[in-house]
């Protein structure tokens, strides 16, 4: 579809002044996309969209920024939808089919914020809800083992331990499976219920059970901790030039950042994609989350977040974070399949 003349106009402001961080001008326009406008006729179209509140004029210069609302037409109407080969490069040499689910999500979410010079959170789903569906003890020496659990939303927790000189690795492992057959398939939130009313079932290995019992307490905590939430690239949103002078905004900033988790509260968790352009307290910040779902199945996998300023590219971190999405339920698909 053609867009109009204003549109043009805005797009061009929006996309030049993302990639400089320099107000723009109707003489900068003209000459670096060769526009078929005169400058006059630039210059009136650009009057027009200060006075629809889509540009502002600062007061360094006489170019124009977006404002919060031409940001948005931007994103809504503006963008192209077409995604890069370089980006379908980088990230699909990261889908390699020997690596887990939470490392590869959490290595999408390295890759985003590394290509998008941004910060970038992975911020985990409500894991209360996910089933174990497989607990093991892997003997790897004599008196050394790996302690693993894997839930239904395919991701992994293993540990390594030395076994006490006193303990029995047959036993264990024997102990390890009854264990197993009694919390396969129970939420997480009723574990701990289920294998307290299932004591009589360990009558025989009081010590394997008490020492199993323990090792998997210990792993859940670290899954727990692990699974709420990761960020990446903090140090990127430093170097942006929004954030160097502005000691309020940056203090800010850096609370969220310090609190990744409370981004999940920010946004409708039913809501695919949501694009958050100067909210609330956080007038000059940005933050896209996408929710990695796998239709299929109704699965949660939780959600990447890109934070950074408004002057975002959110045409890149869009396709960028839709791609990641896409790649990743694509692997989870085949790793079902294999």
């Amino acid at each position: 579809m053609k867009r109009k003349r204003w549109e043009v106009v805005l797009k061009y402001i929006v996309e030049d002044f993302i990639e400089t961080a320099q107000p723009v001008g109707s003489k900068s326009l003209l000459k670096k996309h060769k526009l078929q406008y005169s400058s006059a006729t630039i210059r009136n179209e650009m009057m027009e969209l200060e006075e629809l509140g889509y540009i502002e004029k600062t007061h360094i210069s006489s170019g124009r920024i977006p404002s919060i609302k031409g940001y948005k037409y931007y994103v809504s109407n503006l963008r192209d939808e077409k995604i890069d080969k370089s980006i379908k490069y980088e990230i699909d040499n990261l889908m390699d089919n020997s690596i887990s689910i939470e490392d590869l999500i959490l290595n999408s979410c390295k890759l985003v914020s590394n290509m998008t010079n941004l910060a970038s959170c992975f911020i985990g789903p409500n894991i209360f809800d996910e089933k174990i569906v497989r607990l093991e003890i892997v003997n790897l020496e004599r008196n050394k083992f790996t302690f693993l659990f894997i839930t239904d939303k395919g991701y992994l927790e293993n540990r390594t331990f030395i076994l006490p000189s006193s303990g029995s690795m047959k036993r264990l492992i024997e102990c390890s499976k009854i264990f197993e057959n009694v919390i396969k398939g129970i939420e997480l939130r009723d574990l701990f219920t289920i294998i307290d009313e299932s004591k009589d079932k360990f009558e025989n290995y009081e010590i394997e059970f008490s020492y199993i019992n323990q090792l998997f307490v210990s792993s859940l905590k670290d899954f727990i901790t692990k699974h709420n939430s990761s960020f990446f690239g903090k140090e990127n949103l430093l170097d942006q030039p929004e954030f160097k002078d502005n000691i309020k905004e940056t203090r800010e900033l850096m609370k969220l950042l310090n609190k990744p988790y409370a981004l999940n509260k920010m946004f409708d968790e039913n809501e695919e994609t949501v694009i958050s352009i100067g909210s609330g307290d956080l007038k000059d910040i940005s933050i896209i989350t996408k929710n990695i779902k796998v239709p299929k199945d109704n699965i949660d996998l939780g959600k990447i977040a890109v934070v950074g300023p408004l002057r975002m590219d959110y045409d890149k971190v869009l396709k960028y974070l839709d791609y990641v999405s896409d790649m990743v339920i694509t692997h989870l698909n085949d790793l079902e399949r294999s």
